[in-house]
């Protein structure tokens, strides 16, 4: 761990407290795959494309995954094929886990429903209008003066994208409380006829589930981060490298070999530049909450930061254990990191994600008992 200084000057305690993460709850749909499982279903629907099936072995194998979750079970993806089966499904489990999410971490931050001043949904894997805050409004009980915020299209950014949004809010707004709404069904976009290397790879790593953070200017109930600062970096004439292709059978996934290259020229220059605007250095952050976006990304970051593995630790957690959540990873990360008890109080931490646009999110944070 680094072990630089944990309180500059300019980050002495705000008055008033800096918006400060409430709770993070999780949930997830009831189906699940294996890598085993994956290998085995995927190779042979690649290879009667003409791909190369131990290839495809070899992708499931590196992905670092053990375990993802579905929305459905794997024999659907093979029988509904149509964009109107498929977000029919993403209709029905996006509120059933997105309302399940929302109920917990409410409960374990002591706040009622009608408490919320404004709910900030994100999800980029399914179309719904009236959009999913809507549907947790009503179930849930939120005032009908509440405000709400759908981010539709920031893709895997979208989660630090929120945050932001939220902490923003709370500044204009003192004394309010902010409900973070991330849901993402991945396994609804994988397309059976498209043999491409990114569908083959978003095929293998993409998995389904929901988080929920409660965002408040008050003490949190038990150990915690607060959100001290943001910046977003959008990348000029890169919006062809990362999204989706919305056609008649769905959304057809974007990825480009660019990234990783983009990542390793720039990704260090952004994070040192925007340390030193908030008089924080890199060596004085001690956590890291990094969208795990697949093994190589997380190679990536590790290695152009200078970071210790264990400092990506919790990333290989959630992406083990879950897949790319889009959206919803960095929370699943924060909590991760929460739960291996690495946030410690007046320690700086950094929270990073990356999205379509080409787009990086970078949060300064700082632990709070």
């Amino acid at each position: 761990m680094h072990s630089g200084s944990s309180s500059p000057e300019r980050w002495q305690r705000e008055q008033p407290m800096a918006p400060t993460i409430q709770s993070i709850a999780t949930a997830l749909p009831p189906h699940s795959m294996t890598a085993e499982e994956s290998e085995a279903r995927l190779a042979p629907i690649f290879a009667a494309q003409g791909e190369d099936e131990t290839l495809v072995a070899q992708i499931v194998r590196n992905s670092g995954i053990r375990k993802r979750y579905l929305s459905r079970p794997p024999g659907f993806y093979l029988a509904e094929t149509s964009l109107t089966a498929r977000n029919g499904v993403f209709e029905e489990v996006a509120v059933e886990i997105g309302v399940e999410a929302a109920r917990k971490a409410l409960d374990q931050a002591g706040i009622r429903p009608d408490e919320v001043d404004l709910i900030i949904d994100t999800s980029c894997t399914g179309v719904m209008i009236p959009a999913l805050d809507v549907h947790v409004a009503n179930k849930l009980g939120f005032r009908d003066d509440v405000r709400r915020l759908p981010l539709t299209e920031a893709g895997c950014a979208a989660g630090a994208t929120s945050l932001a949004f939220g902490a923003e809010f709370l500044r204009a707004r003192p004394g309010g409380v902010v409900l973070l709404l991330s849901v993402e069904l991945p396994s609804l976009t994988f397309q059976l006829d498209d043999a491409t290397r990114a569908n083959v790879v978003s095929a293998a790593i993409f998995g389904d589930g929901a988080a929920a953070v409660v965002l408040a200017d008050r003490p949190a109930p038990r150990p915690s981060f607060e959100h001290l600062a943001h910046k977003a970096v959008l990348f000029k004439d890169t919006q062809s490298i990362m999204g989706f292709d919305l056609r008649t059978e769905g959304f057809k996934i974007i990825l480009s070999k660019r990234i990783p290259l983009l990542v390793r020229r720039e990704l260090r220059g952004q994070v040192e530049t925007f340390l030193e605007s908030q008089g924080v250095g890199l060596d004085e952050i001690d956590f890291f909450a990094l969208h795990p976006g697949g093994t190589k990304v997380l190679d990536n970051v590790r290695d152009v930061l200078g970071l210790d593995e264990a400092q990506v630790g919790a990333a290989r957690e959630v992406l083990a254990d879950y897949g790319n959540l889009s959206s919803a990873s960095v929370h699943f990360v924060a909590k991760a990191l929460l739960e291996r008890e690495e946030i410690q109080p007046g320690r700086f931490g950094l929270l990073i994600a990356m999205g379509p646009g080409f787009t990086v999110e970078l949060a300064l944070l700082r632990g709070v008992a």
